[in-house]
């Protein structure tokens, strides 16, 4: 016993060590996780830090190895396999990957700013002065480390980039208006710091237009080693990425058998984009846009309550909003941002890009809006990580910044299903909008592979989505873009919502007193991480290897 005590409080140490340290390399975490001391300060982007933080990753591992994990209480365990994952891919990255591949993306400071405003920060005004304050400087230090590496950076990410800090530029020059930065007592004196940030954002879109976007000839993709890494140590999947595929290429083939069947039988044929384009005219005017999906996301909220679904922690209220103008080039429609830990009210917010022309209103149409505040709202995303958030254990440091989509886009995908299988996605068309989403994140899958490992480009994987799905090519290269910057996440939706699906069979048949709200509360009791650590956590090691071989057959 006292072995078990003497290891838990090195652990706990450790960890607590380790992290006041690490947010010193990383203060926009810090912030969105409610750690205070670090909302005045920019990401360091030099050579130093990268260097520095090396070294205390390394130092960190070793330490993790000298502890006996098996003393570890359950809790820790999955804090200690987080933690330890997370540091050698991280070193991995900063050795191997960001130096062949620099993304400009990491210097680009406009939500370090933005974070202020959504975030509950001490000391908001010296915060907010800070950080603007550093921008110029910080800026012209990038221009400095990439102008020497303007040939390695992806082109997809030299152009985004431009985007986002010209758009950024807007967004600073503006910021006197937010209703939180207009309330401070001396928000005069921010004016004249706004506008040097916002210059200096402008010019450095300038720069990476005129030097870097020409030049820019690297590879996005992170290679099978650093991908098959991933997998393992951030999301726990001891699946190799071919059987992955695989996977994906059957969901896909057997999705598009039942999609196609769906549309003759509603509307007479088989062709799968003529039927969501048939679906698409019937959508709100642009002007009520928000106050539908406000009035969807009540709707969908009331529903999970009254038919007992999932437990809805006691404080939590999700708010629709414009998205910010800097990130819409990225968000064509919509999308969540999960409240802070630390926040009481848990208060998520709802992004609702406004559309710029007809086609994009078409894609908010009536029933695609119910679609995505299920996903997006309850019993998806917002209602995940509010219960996340209340759940202590939930809630560590290690899990808050280790999230795995496995989990959280898993079950918001899973979430869909389970609305059209309550009735609350009741219409007939809703089927065809449940397949044709479902088929593209089993085409994400396969897509996710290929872009990282297997030399997919670009443009050929944007002619597969605008084929398959029907998607505008603007649309299909938006999606595409993130995925440059984020392997493994793609996969992380149909992946998760095929573990959950396989969870619940094998716990059914197992348990003839199976309740559908006590399987969600526990699986979502873990927190927001990788799902077969959620699984084993939950229910045990030979119930996760149940579930994988049933899902990608044995592999292990």
């Amino acid at each position: 016993m006292s072995q078990a005590i003497d290891t838990t409080r090195q652990f706990d140490d450790l960890v607590a060590t380790y992290y006041r340290s690490w947010f010193r390399f990383h203060p926009e975490r810090a912030v969105e996780v409610g750690v205070p001391g670090h909302a005045h300060l920019l990401t360091p982007c030099s050579e130093e830090a990268r260097g520095a933080l090396i070294c205390l990753n390394d130092e960190l591992r070793v330490a993790l190895e000298e502890i006996d994990a098996g003393a570890l209480d359950p809790d820790r365990w999955v804090d200690y396999l987080l933690l330890h994952g997370a540091v050698q891919l991280e070193n991995q990255y900063l050795l191997d990957l960001e130096p062949q591949r620099p993304d400009p993306r990491r210097w680009l400071p406009v939500s370090a700013i933005y974070q202020l405003t959504i975030r509950p920060v001490d000391d908001l005004e010296h915060a907010l002065s800070s950080r603007l304050e550093a921008i110029p400087a910080h800026l012209e230090a990038a221009k400095t480390a990439l102008a020497a590496k303007a040939v390695a950076v992806p082109a997809p990410w030299a152009s985004s980039t431009a985007t986002a800090a010209r758009r950024g530029a807007e967004f600073v020059s503006g910021l006197g208006a937010h209703p939180r930065i207009a309330a401070l007592p001396h928000a005069d004196r921010l004016a004249a710091p706004m506008q040097r940030a916002a210059r200096a954002l402008s010019d450095f879109a300038d720069f990476l237009e005129r030097e870097v976007c020409p030049a820019a000839a690297g590879d996005f993709a992170c290679g099978k080693e650093y991908f098959d890494r991933l997998l393992r140590l951030r999301h726990f999947l001891d699946v190799p990425a071919d059987a992955l595929h695989a996977f994906g290429a059957r969901l896909y083939e057997r999705t598009r058998t039942e999609l196609e069947a769906a549309c003759a039988e509603l509307f007479g044929h088989r062709d799968v984009v003529r039927a969501v384009r048939e679906i698409q005219r019937r959508h709100p005017p642009a002007e009520r846009l928000l106050a539908v999906y406000a009035e969807r996301m009540r709707a969908a909220r009331a529903f999970v309550i009254e038919h007992d679904l999932v437990s809805v922690p006691a404080h939590e209220r999700l708010e629709a909003v414009e998205t910010p103008v800097f990130l819409r080039h990225e968000i064509p429609f919509a999308a969540y941002c999960e409240p802070s830990p630390e926040d009481p009210e848990q208060v998520g917010r709802y992004y609702v890009t406004p559309p710029l022309d007809e086609a994009q209103l078409a894609e908010h149409d009536e029933i695609g809006i119910a679609h995505t505040c299920v996903h997006e709202a309850y019993p998806g995303h917002h209602l995940q990580f509010a219960t996340a958030n209340r759940n202590s254990a939930a809630r560590s440091l290690p899990r808050l910044l280790n999230a795995s989509a496995t989990l959280y886009e898993g079950w918001a995908l899973y979430s869909e299903q389970l609305m059209v299988e309550q009735g609350f996605l009741d219409k007939p068309e809703s089927r065809v909008l449940l397949l044709r989403d479902r088929l593209w994140r089993a085409l994400r899958v396969m897509l996710d592979v290929e872009l990282q490992t297997r030399g997919l480009t670009l443009s050929d994987a944007a002619d597969r989505m605008v084929q398959a799905l029907g998607f505008p090519r603007s649309q299909a290269e938006a999606d595409l873009a993130w995925y440059t910057r984020a392997a493994t996440v793609p996969l992380g939706y149909a992946t998760g919502w095929a573990l959950i699906n396989a969870l619940r069979d094998h716990l059914r048949q197992k348990d003839e007193a199976f309740s559908l709200r006590a399987f969600h509360d526990r699986l979502l009791s873990v927190g927001s991480v990788a799902l077969p650590l959620v699984i084993r956590r939950a229910y045990g090691r030979e119930t996760w290897e149940a579930v994988r071989d049933s899902v990608f057959g044995a592999t292990a």
